[in-house]
C-alpha cells in the first residue's frame, strides 16, 4: 500500500509568504538607511593633533604641512617639486615598519603615515629630522624641467589657458622660477605644521607624538587678500565656439560664509544641470575654499556668446531650486559620511583648518538652516558678469 504525497507547503501558504515577504521588503525600503553614526573628533589643548578612534583599523597619520596657495603654473609647479623631495627623502629611509603616501594639495601637502594596529611607532623623529633638512635647489633642475614640460602641454587646450588666465588673476605670477623658490619654500614647509591620526586606539599615540613632533602654538587667524574684478577680457581662440569665463574670489574655509557659499556653488550646478540642454551650453564649475583664500569660477560654453543668457538664467532661480539644492548637497553628505573612510578624510580637514571638531554632525544642520533668499541673491551674484572677473574667448573672424 502506497503513502499518499502531503506537500510540506501547500499552495496557500506559499502565497502568503510571498505576500508577506513583499511587503516586509517594501517596509524595510520606505525605512531607509538609518542615521548615520558619526565618529568622535578629539584634539588636544593647541589644537595642533586630532584624532578619531576607529575599532579594528590599521593606523593612519597624517602630517599637514601648509603651503602658500598653489593656483598660478609657477606655484604649481613649485608644490610638485617639495612634493618630489619629500617622496624622494621618504623613500630614502625604506622602513618596513609603516607606508607612506605624499599628497599634494592647493594649500598643503600631506604626508599620510600608515601602519598596522597594535604595531609600535615608527620613529617620528627621524622621519621629521629627515624631511626637514635644507634643499639644495640645483639638484631637483631636471625634474623642474619635466614639470615645466608637462605644465606647458596641460596648458595648450583653451579652456585651460582660460583657467590660468583666472588664476593669474587670483595670485598674480612671481617673477621668479619654481626652482629659485625652492629652497626658501620648502623650509617654510615645517614651521607650523598639525596632525591628524586614526584607528585603533589613535589615542594611545597622543603622547609620544607630542614627544617626537614639532607643536605650533601660534594659531593665526587667516589673512586674505581682496582681488579687484577688472573690466571684462577678451580674447579669440582656434575653436569655433565661445567660453565665457565668471569668477570671484570667496572666503577662506573657515570663514562663518563657508556654507552659504558651498550651498550657492550647489544651486549653480543644479540650474545648469536642469537648463543647460535648453540654452545649448555646456559648463564647469570650479570650486574651493582654502586656508587663506578661496575662489569660484563658471566657464559656459556654446556656440553663441553665453553672455546674453544670464540675465535668463537668474530669473530661474527660485525658493524651490535653492530648497532642492539644500536636500541634495545634505544628502549626498550624508551618504558620503556612511562610509568611515571618508570621515577620516574630513577628519584632515578639520585637523588642518583647526574647524570644531563637530564639524561633521552640524554640517547638515548649518546648510538647512541657511536663508533661502539669501542663497538666490548670493547665486544671482554669481551670474551678473559685472561683479565677476570676466574673461571670453570668441571664435576668430
Amino acid at each position: 500500500m502506497t503513502n499518499e504525497y502531503r506537500p510540506l507547503f501547500n499552495r496557500k501558504y506559499i502565497t502568503g509568504l510571498m505576500w508577506f515577504s513583499l511587503i516586509a521588503i517594501l517596509i524595510l525600503t520606505s525605512m531607509g538607511p538609518g542615521d548615520v553614526e558619526y565618529q568622535t573628533v578629539e584634539t588636544n589643548d593647541e589644537q595642533t593633533i586630532y584624532w578619531m578612534e576607529l575599532d579594528d583599523q590599521p593606523i593612519q597619520l597624517v602630517l599637514l604641512l601648509p603651503t602658500a596657495p598653489a593656483l598660478n603654473p609657477i606655484q604649481q609647479q613649485l608644490q610638485q617639486l617639495k612634493s618630489l623631495v619629500i617622496q624622494q627623502r621618504l623613500r630614502a629611509l625604506s622602513s618596513p615598519i609603516y607606508s607612506y603616501t605624499v599628497t599634494p594639495r592647493a594649500d598643503r601637502i600631506e604626508i599620510g603615515l600608515h601602519w598596522a594596529m597594535g604595531q609600535e611607532l615608527p620613529n617620528l623623529t627621524e622621519i621629521w629630522d629627515t624631511l626637514r633638512a635644507p634643499v639644495e635647489a640645483s639638484r631637483w633642475e631636471e625634474a623642474n624641467k619635466t614639470l615645466q614640460a608637462r605644465h606647458y602641454l596641460e596648458a595648450q587646450s583653451s579652456e585651460q589657458q582660460l583657467i590660468n588666465r583666472f588664476y593669474q588673476q587670483l595670485q598674480p605670477p612671481n617673477t621668479d622660477s619654481a626652482l629659485n623658490l625652492l629652497t626658501e619654500a620648502y623650509a617654510e614647509l615645517f614651521i607650523r605644521p598639525s596632525y591628524a591620526i586614526s584607528g585603533d586606539d589613535a589615542e594611545d599615540y597622543i603622547g609620544a607624538i607630542e614627544q617626537q613632533l614639532p607643536q605650533s602654538t601660534s594659531i593665526t587667524t587667516p589673512q586674505q587678500t581682496n582681488i579687484s574684478n577688472g573690466d571684462l577680457v577678451r580674447e579669440t581662440n582656434t575653436q569655433n565656439s565661445y567660453q565665457l569665463l565668471l569668477g570671484k574670489q570667496i572666503s577662506h574655509r573657515a570663514s562663518e560664509q563657508f556654507v552659504a557659499q558651498r550651498l550657492t556653488a550647489q544651486t549653480l550646478q543644479d540650474l545648469l544641470n536642469e537648463y543647460k540642454a535648453q540654452h545649448k551650453l555646456s559648463f564647469r564649475l570650479l570650486w574651493a575654499a582654502l586656508e587663506t583664500t578661496g575662489y569660484q569660477a563658471i566657464i559656459l560654453g556654446g556656440q553663441q556668446n553665453p553672455g546674453p543668457i544670464l540675465p535668463q538664467l537668474q530669473q530661474l532661480i527660485s525658493d524651490d531650486l535653492v530648497e532642492s539644492s539644500q536636500n541634495r548637497l545634505a544628502a549626498t553628505w550624508q551618504e558620503r559620511m556612511r562610509d568611515n573612510k571618508n570621515q577620516v578624510q574630513a577628519l584632515t580637514l578639520i585637523a588642518f583648518y583647526r574647524l570644531p571638531t563637530d564639524t561633521m554632525e552640524s554640517y547638515v544642520e548649518q546648510i538647512m538652516d541657511l536663508d533661502t533668499d539669501d542663497i538666490i541673491e548670493m547665486t544671482k551674484q554669481a551670474l551678473n558678469s559685472s561683479q565677476q572677473i570676466s574673461i571670453i574667448q570668441s571664435p576668430a573672424l
